[in-house]
């Protein structure tokens, strides 16, 4: 792992931890793994028992007031208390509309990452709440949460709050009462928060993507605006209004409604304008563009030169996910064509894909589709076939999780992997 300063750069990755001996509720004199829902039946549990630096693995399922009896919102409040899912598509923490999903007040440390956190509805931070300190919120689908005025998303507010929030999608989350005063933006940094917010992808919400208010100070970087908004109402990808030191740099901005930013005092920008604004301030690097991580996508080679590459070598990519160059264009072959997969569309996908490809003629071919596990989810038969169509479901028909998955084409001379993103 690469480090940058004091905080580590991570890719999105599901990480595995081997189930040990259960443990004991009694509390250890050391920092202590602590399992749920083996050793204690809620997250909530978990928490109480826990000791500043402990670790809490949360196993693959959902966890909700109706399935398990949790009760939201999960607060944090103890020091460098790591809470650790199995992964978005894996660990499901479902408010169920009965409060918001995080709340952290923690002064120090800390980590959430590896879930899906959906169903919040509050006033502020639907989905994650950060009142302190300087918590890692990475991995994670934050997806369809709903506030009424500040951050249906993500929520970081308070004088010396300074989060690393990273590599999450911000999906369709909402707000409560469109006609209401409040306007809750995907990503909200306000009051003296100087957030970290980079390689995130923030996309489909009813409002602008990403504010930072009077007296914040964040860096926003490498990360994807995408489509946010209300037609005829409302909809930016960033709305930029705090303190003259923030950064905005090297994102990405599609379709956004209204501007791809607002910036005080320059009105709606394009990416382009706004990094023209002033040559001495901190925005700079900005595109607008088609996010998809095709070959010639905008985001590709788009991030920091100055910044640790991505694991294939090349410039970061902006964006949660990168593009592993030289994997996915296929062999040469004659004629200066090439067989392989091309560009899936849409993606991400909620409901339906089409996975293009080109073999050679009559030659047998398969395509697969499997988790970030390996586990094979999908098998297609594709002989004499240049598309095929995936609904989201594994080969007995069973509604697949939200999350990466990796599309496979194999025949003579052919090996070419995508990855496409299914979000429920």
């Amino acid at each position: 792992m690469t480090w940058i300063g004091h905080r580590a750069r991570s890719f999105f990755v599901v990480a595995t931890i081997a189930a040990g001996a259960a443990i004991s509720p009694a509390r250890p004199s050391l920092a202590a793994v602590l399992q749920v829902p083996s050793t204690y039946a809620t997250i909530g549990q978990a928490i109480t028992a826990a000791a500043p630096g402990d670790t809490i693995v949360v196993a693959a399922g959902t966890y909700s007031p109706s399935v398990n009896g949790e009760t939201f919102p999960i607060s944090i409040g103890k020091n460098d208390l790591l809470l650790l899912g199995a992964g978005a598509s894996a660990s499901i923490l479902d408010a169920e509309q009965t409060a918001g999903v995080i709340r952290h007040t923690a002064t120090s440390g800390g980590r959430v990452t590896g879930f899906t956190i959906t169903g919040g509805w509050t006033s502020a931070g639907a989905g994650v709440r950060v009142l302190s300190g300087n918590v890692e919120i990475d991995n994670n689908l934050v997806r369809a949460n709903a506030a009424m005025f500040r951050g249906s998303g993500i929520f970081a507010g308070g004088a010396g709050t300074a989060p690393w929030i990273h590599h999450n999608v911000v999906w369709e989350c909402f707000d409560t009462d469109v006609k209401a005063a409040g306007d809750p933006h995907g990503i909200q940094i306000v009051e003296g928060s100087t957030a970290l917010v980079e390689h995130n992808l923030v996309g489909r919400g009813d409002s602008n993507s990403l504010l930072y208010d009077t007296g914040a100070a964040p860096i926003i970087r490498h990360n994807i605006f995408f489509e946010n908004g209300i037609d005829g109402l409302r909809g930016r990808g960033i709305c930029a209004f705090g303190d003259s030191t923030a950064v905005i740099a090297h994102n990405l901005f599609h379709g956004n409604v209204l501007a791809d930013l607002l910036v005080a005092g320059a009105g709606d920008v394009t990416a382009a304008e706004a990094n023209d604004i002033d040559p001495d301030d901190g925005i700079y690097g900005n595109v607008s563009g088609d996010f998809h991580l095709m070959f010639g996508s905008p985001a590709i080679d788009a991030g920091d030169p100055n910044l640790p590459f991505d694991p294939d070598g090349t410039i970061a990519d902006i964006g949660p996910y990168f593009f592993p160059q030289g994997a996915s264009e296929g062999p040469a072959v004659a004629g200066g064509s090439a067989f392989g997969l091309r560009p899936n569309a849409p993606n991400p996908f909620s409901r339906t894909t089409q996975l293009h490809f080109d073999v050679p003629r009559d030659a047998p071919a398969r395509l697969t589709i499997t988790d970030v596990t390996g586990r094979i989810v999908r098998r297609f038969s594709v002989l004499g076939e240049t598309a095929a169509s995936w609904d989201g479901r594994d080969g007995s028909g069973r509604v697949m999780n939200s999350g990466v998955y990796f599309v496979r084409l194999t025949a003579p001379g052919v090996d070419d992997t995508r990855k496409v993103t299914l979000v429920r």
